[in-house]
């Protein structure tokens, strides 16, 4: 059986491993919480909250976050595996969890990260273009460790909300036809031609401005591409090296004649081998590095500053809304002392430094 030292290590190598959402510390949280108050769990017994658990961490993550998480079975199991937190490192910490110290310990460190996301978000109302800094702004999250894992949705944020205001700016359109000579075809095909293609056989062409949309803002709609373009090529945004196995996934499973791979500078000959390894080279389109995105975003702040810098500045803080919801402090507050949690609980190994 796993000291409570090691039970510890065990709870703060996932809260310290999840994203900025914390859902699986939750559902930790909650399946203490519910042996504490309730008879019907037994920590000792997987099959006592296995299921249930994911319901009342849906609940929890509605309420701080304002959205339910949308995570596979499997994945949600794997919390539950023997070198995560196994029914038996679970008794352990329910056997510590006097008067609800290990809950209170969970929630405050997740009010310390919404508080964290909170500041930067308020940070990005009041910062006109011309004080905006890429590399300051990534920092804040780099420098941070319960933020750090979030780099990588940043990164796809900051990559979105440039590359679609640009794509706005230029006034740039997508335009898709058919030839005359097809005329009797689209109209034999009427229902066809009108909704898939936006066509009929007395208007044969269509043009629309060029867009850019992700795909998604949960692990469970990661299809190895972050982006795509109704102008056709696909995105997938490179926070970390690109590996063999993901490689291969991204050839298999990614549709997109081309790709844009977008990645830090010196990772860049690193993925070029990969992609050549895999036999992606002919879909990649090419790269763009955080020199690029450097250089762009400053060139946006700068001379455009009161037309694309704003433009930028307005997405940003959308796609920051949509990839990090924040509760409001008050929202946490409340929750905390419904639960009567406070930091003075928070005693011995489960002290949190300010």
């Amino acid at each position: 059986m796993a000291t409570l030292n090691e039970a510890k290590e065990r709870l703060d190598k996932l809260i310290n491993k999840a994203r900025h959402r914390l859902y699986k510390p939750i559902q930790i949280a909650e399946i203490l919480y519910r042996a504490r108050t309730s008879s019907n769990v037994d920590t000792s017994n997987l099959e006592t909250y296995r299921r249930i658990s994911n319901t009342w961490k849906s609940d929890i993550a509605l309420r701080l976050f304002g959205r339910r998480p949308s995570l596979n079975s499997r994945y949600e199991d794997q919390l539950f595996d023997d070198e995560v937190i196994p029914p038996q490192t679970l008794n352990v910490l329910a056997q510590a969890n006097q008067g609800g110290i290990i809950e209170a310990y969970i929630y405050y460190r997740i009010g310390g990260t919404q508080l964290l996301l909170e500041k930067i978000r308020s940070g990005l109302d009041i910062t006109k273009p011309s004080a905006f800094d890429l590399e300051s702004f990534l920092k804040k999250f780099e420098g941070e460790n319960s933020l750090r894992r979030s780099v990588d949705k940043v990164y796809e944020i900051l990559v979105y909300a440039l590359f679609d205001v640009l794509a706005n700016h230029l006034g740039a359109t997508v335009t898709l036809s058919v030839s005359k000579d097809k005329r009797e075809i689209v109209k034999d095909f009427g229902k066809f031609t009108t909704i898939v293609l936006g066509i009929d056989s007395v208007r044969l062409s269509i043009s629309q401005p060029a867009r850019l949309f992700r795909l998604g803002v949960t692990n469970a709609a990661d299809a190895r591409i972050d982006m795509w373009a109704n102008f056709g090529p696909a995105v997938q945004v490179k926070h970390i090296t690109l590996d063999v196995e993901e490689g291969k996934r991204i050839t298999e499973e990614v549709m997109a004649d081309k790709i844009i791979i977008v990645c830090k500078h010196a990772e860049q000959k690193v993925i070029e081998n990969i992609v050549n390894q895999v036999g992606l080279k002919e879909k990649i389109r090419g790269f763009i590095t955080e020199k690029d995105l450097v250089s762009w975003y400053k060139l946006s702040m700068a001379k455009y500053a009161d037309s694309i810098g704003k433009d930028v500045l307005r997405a940003l803080s959308h796609e920051f809304d949509v990839e990090f919801p924040l509760a409001k402090s008050s929202e946490i507050e409340k929750f905390l002392k419904e639960r009567g949690y406070s930091r003075k609980m928070l005693q011995g190994i489960w002290m949190l430094s300010d």
